[in-house]
């Protein structure tokens, strides 16, 4: 069996948090000094792009949530 990628559930934990796009774009930078364009994180977002860990962490520090909020991995 072959190893697939999961779900991104981003949007839902961003929009519950309360933070846009551009919101978390700029608190990634000022926070974490990760630069995450909002096109970058749409393409996460739509399941377009997979998020690498260091940018996963950064948005789970952000958003105050741990990585299996925000991805979704298939048994």
């Amino acid at each position: 069996m072959a190893l697939t990628f999961g779900k991104c559930l981003l949007r839902d934990v961003r929009i519950k948090a309360g933070y846009t796009q551009e919101e978390l774009s700029e608190a990634l930078l000022e926070d974490c000094g990760l630069k995450v364009s909002t096109t970058l994180l749409s393409l996460y977002e739509n399941d377009k792009r997979t998020m690498p860990a260091l940018t996963m962490r950064g948005i789970c520090i952000i958003l105050g949530c741990s990585e299996t909020d925000i991805y979704e991995w298939p048994l």
